[in-house]
């Protein structure tokens, strides 16, 4: 049973993970401070200390969270798909996606930026990766079933889907008005799903 101490410790972690959010996308990385969070979450700069050990720390945990939200709302548009054709489906999630980045887009923009998107980072969070790569290949499964997609191999298609989102994501992120979520899901899951060939007309 959660007891109150435990819901007031994760009701001060929440809110400086979102004050980190906010000043990073302000300031950015390197110019971000303990004091900034602290203003920006409203508590002593003592108190953030309670609970993390460093800034490095308040951004690592800030990056965690998010991650883990996206997740949690990438799974609920899956689930809310259902058994849907699959490119309904693909395109469900993706708006889902697009949209997260969208909301935090200007955090995302200088945190990608600022390079610490790295391979080695992206690897040693690979127990959140693997959980995204395997929404998509619970996706991937689910039409085969269905007979709607050919027989593949769903690992790699997943990441090669995942890699064509994230790509996307950068563009859009950089973008001073990027096109709606739904309207790049559309798209990315049009070209995924049918490909770039026109169809030929038998004549």
């Amino acid at each position: 049973m959660t007891t109150k101490k435990q819901v007031v410790e994760e009701f001060r972690c929440r809110a400086i993970r979102d004050a980190a959010l906010r000043v990073v996308g302000r300031k950015g990385l390197e110019k971000a401070t303990v004091d900034d969070i602290a203003r920006e979450a409203g508590v002593a700069k003592g108190t953030l200390y309670l609970y993390f050990r460093s800034r490095d720390e308040i951004i690592e945990k800030t990056i965690g969270a998010a991650v883990d939200d996206l997740l949690a709302r990438l799974q609920r548009a899956a689930d809310g798909a259902g058994e849907g054709p699959f490119d309904e489906a693909l395109e469900r999630v993706l708006t889902a996606e697009f949209a997260y980045f969208d909301e935090n887009r200007d955090f995302f923009r200088l945190y990608f930026a600022s390079g610490e998107y790295s391979e080695d980072r992206r690897l040693r969070q690979s127990r959140r990766y693997r959980l995204h790569i395997d929404q998509l290949v619970g996706l991937i499964e689910s039409g085969r079933r269905r007979g709607e997609l050919k027989s593949l191999d769903s690992e790699r298609a997943a990441i090669a889907i995942a890699g064509a989102a994230r790509d996307l994501i950068l563009r859009r992120i950089h973008e001073k008005e990027p096109p709606p979520p739904e309207s790049d899901a559309r798209f990315l899951s049009e070209v995924l799903c049918s490909g770039l060939a026109a169809r030929r007309v038998e004549g």
